[in-house]
C-alpha cells in the first residue's frame, strides 16, 4: 500500500517571485502612457534643454504640416527686452539644434518658431537654462577703464551712463546718467581730487568727481567731442570741427583754449606713455581709417604734426588701440596689427582665423595678452611676437586690464559674442585671466 507524504506542501520561493513580476509587469502595462507624439500638424513641443559643457541641446517635435518654410531658434536672457533668433533651418523632419555660444548668464530661455507659407506662425513651448552660480551685469559699454590704486572698473556706455564697478565688493558703487551721447573719458588729479573728464555730444566736457560721480565743473569747447586726454593741467579734446583746427587744448585751471590744431575730426587719441605731451590718434569716422601723431610742449603748445604714410594699407581700429610697455610700439585692429611709435608698420600678429578684441601687457614677463571672439586669451611673446599659450575664458573678451593686487588680468568680457564693430550689446561679466 502506497502512503502519501503528509507534510504540507510550501510553493518554491523562485516561482513565486517570478509571478509577482509577470503581474506587476502586466498592472504596469496596462497604467502606462502611451508614448508621445514626434510630430504634430499643428503645433511645436520643445523639449527640457540638455547641457554639454558650455553648450545646449535642443530637440523638438516636428512640425507636420504642408505649409512649412522654416524653424527658427530664438534665445533670450533676461536683460534683454525681445528674444534674439540665433539659427534658422528649412527642413522638417531637422528637429534639434546645440547652441555653442550660450551666453554666459545666470537664465537663458529658448522658444522654436516655425514659419508657414501663408505667413502665418506657429510658437513651441518656452523652456530655460539656469545657472544660479553665475553673476553678470546688464551693462553695456563701450569703453571701460581701470583704476589700480581702488581696484575699481568704470564702464561707459554710448547712452551716457556712467557706472563705477568695486572689486573687492563685487557690486557698483556709483552710477550718472548723463543723457548724452559721450566719448572716451580720463581721469587726472588736479587740486587734490581725481576728476574724470567726459566728452560729450552737445559741445562740452563735464568735469566729475571720481570717487562720488557728482558733477563738478563744466568745460563748453564750442561742438560734439569724441575723446578727453588730460596731462599736466590741460585738457587735450577731439570735437568736430573738421575745418576748424578740430585739437583743441584747454587750461584745466582756467578753462582757456590754449592751442588748437589737427588733421581729422572726432577722433580717438592716446597719449604715448611717459610724454609729455604727445598723442597718436585714431580717426573714428572717416573711411579708409586715418592715424597722426602730434606732439605739444609742457604747456600745451602745438610743436609737430605727421600724418599717416599708409591711409588704409594695413589694419587700425581706434576702439582697439594699445601701447607696449615701453611705448616703442603699439597695437590696434582685430588683425593684432602691430606699428613702431612713428606709426610706421611692422607687423600682425600671428592667430589664424582668430578675431581679437582686447590687447593687455605683462611688462615682467615680457608677454602680450590678447583676448578673441571666440572665448580665449591668446598670449604671445612681446620680442618676436610668438604664441605661448591659450587661456580658455568663460565669456567672450571685450578688455583687459594688468591687476597688480592680483598676480594677473581682469577681463571684463561680453556674455553674448562681440559683433566686429560697435559696443557690447546685452551685458558683462568679469573674470581672472592668470
Amino acid at each position: 500500500m502506497k502512503t502519501r507524504n503528509m507534510l504540507p506542501r510550501t510553493a518554491n520561493p523562485l516561482v513565486s517571485f517570478l509571478l509577482g513580476l509577470l503581474l506587476l509587469a502586466a498592472c504596469k502595462k496596462e497604467t502606462e502612457e502611451p508614448a508621445a507624439p514626434t510630430s504634430y500638424p499643428d503645433k511645436i513641443v520643445l523639449r527640457e534643454v540638455q547641457a554639454a559643457g558650455d553648450s545646449v541641446n535642443l530637440t523638438w517635435t516636428q512640425l507636420d504640416n504642408s505649409a512649412f518654410v522654416s524653424y527658427t531658434i530664438q534665445r533670450k536672457t533676461a536683460d534683454e527686452t525681445l528674444p534674439t533668433g540665433i539659427h534658422q533651418q528649412f527642413t522638417p523632419t531637422a528637429v534639434s539644434y546645440v547652441d555653442i555660444t550660450v551666453p554666459y548668464v545666470a537664465a537663458v530661455s529658448y522658444q522654436v518658431v516655425a514659419q508657414l507659407n501663408n505667413g502665418q506662425s506657429i510658437y513651441s513651448n518656452i523652456v530655460s537654462y539656469e545657472r544660479a552660480n553665475i553673476k553678470s551685469l546688464a551693462i553695456a559699454p563701450f569703453d571701460v577703464q581701470f583704476q589700480p590704486a581702488g581696484r575699481q572698473l568704470y564702464f561707459f556706455e554710448q547712452s551716457g551712463k556712467i557706472y563705477k564697478y568695486d572689486l573687492a565688493t563685487e557690486r557698483i558703487v556709483a552710477t550718472v546718467a548723463t543723457s548724452a551721447t559721450i566719448g572716451y573719458s580720463d581721469f587726472a588729479i588736479y587740486g587734490g581730487r581725481e576728476e574724470l573728464y567726459v566728452p560729450r555730444n552737445d559741445g562740452w566736457v563735464f568735469i566729475y568727481d571720481a570717487a562720488t560721480l557728482t558733477k563738478i565743473d563744466q568745460l563748453s569747447v564750442g561742438s560734439a567731442a569724441t575723446c578727453v586726454v588730460a596731462n599736466n593741467g590741460l585738457l587735450f579734446v577731439s570735437n568736430s570741427a573738421w575745418t576748424n583746427r578740430p585739437l583743441k587744448v584747454y587750461n584745466r585751471a582756467t578753462k582757456q583754449l590754449v592751442a588748437e590744431t589737427g588733421d581729422f575730426d572726432r577722433t580717438r587719441f592716446k597719449r604715448i606713455p611717459g610724454s609729455n605731451t604727445e598723442l597718436l590718434e585714431i580717426s573714428l569716422y572717416i573711411g579708409p581709417t586715418d592715424q597722426d601723431y602730434y606732439s605739444f610742449s609742457s604747456a600745451g603748445v602745438f610743436q609737430t604734426h605727421r600724418n599717416d604714410t599708409y591711409h588704409g594699407d594695413y589694419p587700425l581700429d581706434a576702439t582697439i588701440f594699445e601701447f607696449f610697455p615701453n611705448a616703442d610700439r603699439y597695437i590696434t585692429s582685430s588683425a593684432g596689427a602691430i606699428y613702431r611709435r612713428d606709426m610706421t608698420y611692422e607687423t600682425t600678429l600671428p592667430r589664424g582665423n582668430k578675431e581679437f578684441t582686447t590687447f593687455g601687457f605683462d611688462a615682467a614677463a615680457q608677454l602680450l595678452y590678447a583676448g578673441t571672439r571666440t572665448r580665449s586669451v591668446e598670449v604671445y611673446t612681446m620680442n618676436g611676437y610668438n604664441h605661448s599659450r591659450t587661456i580658455a575664458t568663460k565669456a567672450y573678451p571685450f578688455r583687459l586690464f594688468k591687476d597688480p593686487a592680483a598676480a594677473g588680468f581682469i577681463c571684463v568680457s561680453s556674455v553674448t559674442p562681440t559683433a566686429q564693430y560697435g559696443p557690447i550689446s546685452t551685458g558683462i561679466t568679469i573674470e581672472q585671466v592668470r
